[in-house]
């Protein structure tokens, strides 16, 4: 099955994008390992840690679902009432 010139380029584009989100998610990830490590001794008891990561799987669930509805209402065109002046009408 041929593959097209513009599904090739989108699927390049896909890649990209993975490879840059786990290069970044892996650096983060590193750095907030040093970091954490080099400030001492400091105790995280369990409820600080459940603490920690529904804060933090919260705070990534919350961005992606907003990105995604800005995504879908800019799509859909439901953005486009918010740029026609009502006022043009009259005229």
């Amino acid at each position: 099955m041929p593959i097209d010139k513009e599904t090739d380029q989108r699927r390049r584009r896909t890649g990209v994008a993975v490879l840059f989100a786990m290069t970044s998610l892996i650096v983060i990830a590193l750095s907030s390992y040093v970091v954490w490590y080099q400030m001492g001794q400091i105790a995280l008891g369990l409820h600080g840690w459940i603490a920690l990561i529904a804060g933090s799987v919260g705070m990534v669930v919350l961005g992606g679902g907003l990105m995604a509805l800005s995504f879908y209402s800019a799509r859909s065109g439901h953005d486009e009432a918010a740029w026609q002046d009502p006022d043009d009408d009259l005229s």
